[in-house]
């Protein structure tokens, strides 16, 4: 058998180990019950749905965003798991090599969190096109910032289950460096007018901005003046950069995690 067929047989068999875990049924829970909360709550607190279909549709990016950070859930456990579980040693013991393993673990994780984001933006488009009679074309290139936003979250996961002890702790370092240092930095260099598009989180704000500039959506929702006194020094973020960004932890961080991974001793 070659690599290749046995890659195809990791991703398989991985695929369907996520299939039958509890965590992607929550995840999808927890973004559709986000979207239900903003389709219910928005028109409560506005007295109607914005007139901008593609105010709407920003707003709606929420579910989506939670569903790529899935892609951490998924793959905590990848590289981790195998060394704090000891089941490596069933696993390496088989003519397949590290690399190959990984990698089919690496793409079961992303088509899990890839359905889970198809999902997602199906629930929107059906959504828009029930209050509005109409999808902004805008739409596929968020689908596209937010699957790419997963493929790096996925990577940065793979590395933090690559160097950690155990799936736990790989977990909490990558919703650790995602969510609360990469976020707290990037408000940092935002509001004094430097550059952040290197930053993870980033990346994630970016899968809005094919429906407009963060200040188009403040003034839909009469904020233009006040924003305009608070972020006088903000540095907006461009679609292009944010795309560099993504990329680089995309591919930094998968082959460091190869990297190290097959130098990591079982013992």
């Amino acid at each position: 058998m070659s690599d290749f067929e046995k890659l195809g047989v990791v991703i398989k068999y991985e695929f369907l180990k996520h299939l039958r875990r509890r965590r992607l049924y929550i995840i999808l829970g927890i973004a559709l019950l986000v979207e239900a909360l903003a389709l219910i709550l928005i028109p409560v607190l506005r007295d109607g749905y914005p007139s901008d279909v593609t105010l709407m549709a920003g707003m709606l990016t929420v579910g989506p965003s939670l569903a790529a950070i899935g892609a951490i859930f998924f793959a905590g456990d990848a590289i981790a798991g195998e060394y704090e579980g000891k089941t490596g040693f069933l696993l390496f013991t088989n003519p397949i090599k590290r690399y190959v393993l990984w990698t089919g673990k690496y793409l079961a994780g992303f088509i899990a969190v890839a359905a889970l984001i198809i999902f997602t933006y199906i629930i929107i488009a059906i959504a828009l096109l029930v209050i509005y009679g109409e999808v902004p074309l805008a739409i596929l290139g968020s689908f596209g910032l937010c699957v790419l936003y997963a493929s790096a979250t996925l990577s940065i996961t793979f590395f933090f289950s690559a160097v950690s002890k155990g799936s736990m702790g790989a977990t909490v370092m990558t919703l650790l460096f995602v969510w609360v240092i990469s976020g707290i930095v990037e408000s940092i260099l935002a509001f004094t007018g430097n550059p952040y598009w290197f930053l993870i989180s980033a990346g994630g704000d970016s899968i809005a901005l094919p429906y407009g500039s963060l200040e188009q959506f403040m003034s839909g929702f009469g904020m233009g003046g006040h924003l305009a006194d608070v972020m006088g020094n903000f540095e907006p973020l461009s679609i292009g950069m944010a795309v560099w960004g993504m990329l680089i932890y995309l591919v930094v961080g998968f082959v460091a995690s190869i990297w190290i991974s097959n130098r990591r001793q079982l013992a």
